[in-house]
Formats: structure tokens, C-alpha cells, sequence
């Protein structure tokens, strides 16, 4: 993925909130910090990093009178809900009808003593937009954009397209994981991933990295998981395929989406990293694993009974690989 792209963005953001730390007039704060929050929402990248935030504290959204409420013990809030704390006072400033009394809202939730309007708005851009601000900036790397996008693919297509992906698997026989690759790019695509395919290669089975004709590819795969011929050992040779691409293109990150098409479970052995995916490190390269379940199972998760689980270690992984390494 180009880093430019990421950094035209996070340019853009910093100007938008630059000019809001020197704003003195209470209209001017609000109508332009509605263009912030427009240009948040209109932005692939920046919206869904914004729903990630939300998806970590969904109580904050259920009860809004919590939102604003004991904000003077923002000391016990972590980072991120601090973040989101911002982003939804900041959504309630644009929405009011009547700003300044908000501020003055916004200054006794906050058991602060100011003298006017001037202090209580550089005390919501201190306290809200502020922390705001750098949890965007923060995320907005390369890694963190993919891995946002990939999260809200696998919700996408567990809740709305399930059947679709199955029926692939059921109408193709030697080709099914190459679509369901495509429709990982199609997605990823859509969502304002740049990268470049080259037009012979959308036909038949593809290697969908090789393909993108650029130095700097999304180094993104696709594999069927069915617990029987495309089972742990398959998946371990997909973990290789992803290093190797990895060391090919000198790219820090790789990532490894598994569709699981069988009711046993796939237990991945191995810790949480960001966005709470499992990953592997090596050789200072780290591989992330989403499995995205597209099973039709009959029955409810909390009816399905005892899990009958394939697990997959860290050191399958990495054995692996090194004995193919060496041979």
C-alpha cells in the first residue's frame, strides 16, 4: 500500500485541526468543526478507524447521558476511551443548537472554574479534541489502516455474506479460493485501498500479489481452511507463502485471511497484537491471521455443543517454515 496515500490523509487532518486550535470565535469553532467531522466520515480510512473506536466501548453509545458524565475522572479512562469520549462530546457540540451553552455544559462536567468563553473553548480543545486528534493520527498507519479494514470485512461478510461465499465454495472446485480472494480485493478496493492489478491477470487462477505490477503490493492472501486436505498443515504453508512475499518486497507486514469452511473450530495458539488479531513474528517480519467463518452451521453458537477444535501453534508455524527453508 502506498504510504503516501496514508500521509496525504493524515497532512489533511492536521491542517483541519490546526485551524481549529486558532479559532477564537465560538461560531466559527462550530461550523468548522463540523467540516472536521464531515471530512472524518467521508474518508474511508479515517470512518472506519472511527468505528473500530466505537466497537471497543458500546456502552458509551447505548446511554448517551454517560457520554458527557463523569468526565473530570478522564484520569481513569485509558487512551482510547478518552478518544472516543472526545469524538462523541465533539459530535454533540456541532449537533447543539446552542453552543455556548455547552461550553459551559462541557467546563461543569468537568468541575473547572473558567472566566468566559474563551477558556471554556480552549478547554474543549485540550479535553476532547485533542485526544481525538491523536488517536486518529496514531492510527493512521499502513498497518493500522489495513488491519481496521480487514476487521469490518470479516463482520461484513460473517453477518451480510455468508451464504454468498458458500455458495462459491460449493459451485467451484479448483478455483473457489481464488474468488474469494478476489472478493477480499474487491472489498478492500472499495474501500479505497490503492493498488494496481494487471488486467491479464483477472482470469483464471492468480496469484493476487504478483499481480498487482508494483513494487510496494498489498501482501494480503486468501486461504480455505477445511480442516481435511486444506487443514493445519495447509494453513502453515500459507503462512510461508505470506513470509516469503514478506522478504520479497522488504514489507514489514503481511496478512493472512483464512476462510473456514468446516464446523470445527480453528484455535490459533499464538498472542493478540493490534486490533486484537493474532500474529507471528519472525525475522522481524509479523504475519496477522483473520479467520473469517463461513460455515452455514444449523444450529446457534450457544447450541452447538463441546468445540471441536484444530489447533495451530507458533511453533507449527515457524517449524514449518524453517524445514522448508533448509530443504
Amino acid at each position: 500500500m502506498n504510504p503516501l496515500i496514508i500521509q496525504s490523509i493524515r497532512n489533511k487532518l492536521e491542517r483541519r485541526v490546526g485551524y481549529l486550535f486558532n479559532l477564537r470565535s465560538v461560531e466559527l469553532f462550530q461550523a468548522h468543526l463540523r467540516h472536521l467531522l464531515a471530512f472524518c466520515e467521508s474518508s474511508p480510512f479515517v470512518s472506519t478507524i472511527i468505528q473500530h473506536l466505537i466497537s471497543q466501548f458500546p456502552e458509551r453509545i447505548s446511554v448517551p447521558e454517560i457520554r458527557l458524565g463523569d468526565t473530570k475522572k478522564a484520569e481513569i479512562y485509558s487512551e482510547d476511551e478518552t478518544a472516543l469520549i472526545g469524538y462523541l462530546t465533539l459530535q454533540e457540540y456541532v449537533q447543539h443548537h446552542n453552543p455556548y451553552s455547552l461550553l459551559f455544559k462541557v467546563a461543569h462536567s468537568l468541575d473547572v472554574d473558567t472566566k468566559g468563553q474563551a477558556e471554556e473553548l480552549e478547554l474543549v480543545r485540550q479535553q476532547f479534541l485533542h485526544p481525538f486528534y491523536l488517536y486518529l493520527d496514531e492510527q493512521l498507519t499502513n498497518e493500522s489502516v489495513i488491519l481496521n479494514l480487514l476487521n469490518r470485512y470479516k463482520h461484513r461478510t460473517e453477518w451480510f455474506s455468508r451464504d454468498d461465499l458458500w455458495g462459491i465454495i460449493n459451485e467451484e472446485t479448483h478455483n473457489a479460493e481464488s474468488k474469494l480472494a478476489r472478493n477480499l480485493y474487491l472489498y478492500l478496493y472499495d474501500q479505497g485501498i490503492d493498488f494496481h492489478i494487471e488486467p491479464s491477470s483477472i482470469t483464471g487462477k492468480i496469484d493476487l500479489i504478483t499481480a498487482q505490477g508494483t513494487d510496494d503490493p498489498l501482501l494480503a492472501d486468501a486461504k480455505i481452511f477445511d480442516g481435511d486436505k486444506r487443514g493445519k498443515s495447509y494453513i502453515c504453508k500459507g503462512f510461508g507463502q505470506i513470509y516469503s512475499y514478506t522478504q520479497q518486497y522488504n514489507e514489514p507486514f503481511g496478512y493472512l485471511v483464512i476462510f473456514k469452511t468446516t464446523d470445527r473450530d480453528l484455535h490459533l495458539s499464538f498472542p493478540l497484537q493490534s486490533h486484537h488479531l493474532p500474529a507471528v513474528s519472525y525475522n522481524s517480519k509479523t504475519i496477522f491471521f483473520l479467520v473469517i467463518d463461513i460455515y452455514p452451521h444449523e444450529k446457534p453458537v450457544s447450541k452447538r455443543g463441546p468445540l471441536n477444535a484444530i489447533e495451530i501453534t507458533e511453533q507449527d508455524l515457524i517449524h514449518q517454515l524453517e524445514a522448508t527453508m533448509t530443504n
